[in-house]
């Protein structure tokens, strides 16, 4: 990465971090197989449709969120920019006809812990933090749901 110039070092960013009761080959599949993210692939009161992943280096994928109390429909989608399996997934995120150039880039790093698995989510290009109402928190809460479909529970 090339940082000479400020502007990757200076770009908006957070990070989620999260441990999962799952090993790293389950919480990796439910992230790269659509049955499994059209499940829990939103934050609370907004469903998703209208799946399709294809997943591998200049693959595009697309998904609909829609708010289950107004019905507003949130297009949602990018391209993989880098698929190592089990251990890292890096894709553009926001609208599915942007280009990668701009777009915000989403990088999950999945590192083992004996049957655990902790998954960071790296979002640059975008700021989010902790009460946004937004960004960060729409992932806070996807990444809570994604705990409880990997558990068996009821999503949020």
């Amino acid at each position: 990465m090339n940082t000479t110039d400020g502007s990757v070092a200076q770009a908006p960013q957070f990070s989620i971090t999260r441990v999962f009761d799952a090993p790293r080959e389950l919480v990796w599949r439910a992230w790269t197989e659509e049955a499994e993210l059209a499940t829990w692939l939103h934050p609370f009161g907004v469903s998703t449709d209208s799946v399709s992943f294809d997943v591998r280096v200049g693959g595009r994928y697309r998904y609909t969120m829609t708010n289950d109390e107004t019905g507003e429909k949130f297009p949602t989608g990018g391209e993989y920019l880098e698929v190592d399996p089990i251990e890292r997934l890096a894709f553009t995120w926001g609208d599915p006809e942007a280009p990668v150039a701009g777009t915000p880039v989403i990088t999950l790093t999945l590192t083992p812990q004996g049957e655990r698995t902790e998954l960071v989510l790296h979002m640059r290009g975008h700021e989010g933090k902790p009460g946004d109402g937004f960004v960060y928190d729409g992932w806070d809460e996807a990444l809570t749901n994604f705990g409880r479909h990997l558990a068996g529970e009821e999503l949020g």
